[in-house]
């Protein structure tokens, strides 16, 4: 086993020290996310520790991630990253695709109680997820040939403005 480096977390709540104790980093993240069965277990993040962490004593949150949702056998993988200022950006992650119209895939998860629609080159298999999320691992980076569509969550601001009221 290595020195963990990584944090991973489990639909939102339980997040630990992600470890390869078990088995090599790319087989842990492929055997995790053939585990997601979209109601018991239906999202995954994984994030870099920040340098130095004592993974023992705290297992702190990051503003930059990978995440996805659904299922083993239909996924959507999104990604969080930082612009120097601090600007926060979510994007969708794809294979390289037509992004005309409106998106028409829907995941479902959580049981069915949500969802997220994106385009059909943006819905991934487990194991095609794992690749994403392994390159992820190695460098913080979502590696080509995949694209990145930015979301708009201005709604998310929007919802927390009003409820200021």
């Amino acid at each position: 086993m290595t020195k963990p480096t990584h944090i991973d977390q489990m639909n939102g709540r339980t997040r630990g020290a992600f470890l390869d104790d078990l088995r090599p980093y790319p087989e842990e993240i492929q055997f995790v996310l053939n585990r997601m069965n979209g109601m018991s277990f239906w999202a995954w993040s994984l994030w870099r520790a920040p340098e130095g962490a004592d993974l023992l004593d705290s297992i702190p949150f990051s503003d930059e991630y990978m995440q996805c949702v659904g299922t083993a056998d239909a996924c959507a993988i999104g990604v969080r990253y930082l612009d120097p200022d601090g600007t926060a950006h979510q994007y969708a992650v794809g294979r390289p695709g037509d992004q005309s119209g409106e998106p028409t895939e829907v995941i479902y998860y959580d049981d069915g109680r949500h969802s997220v629609t994106v385009y059909p080159h943006e819905v991934f298999t487990a194991d095609e997820a794992a690749v994403v999320f392994y390159a992820y691992f190695l460098t913080d980076q979502v590696p080509q040939p995949y694209q990145l569509r930015e979301l708009d969550l201005s709604w998310l601001t929007a919802a927390s403005d009003e409820g200021a009221d």
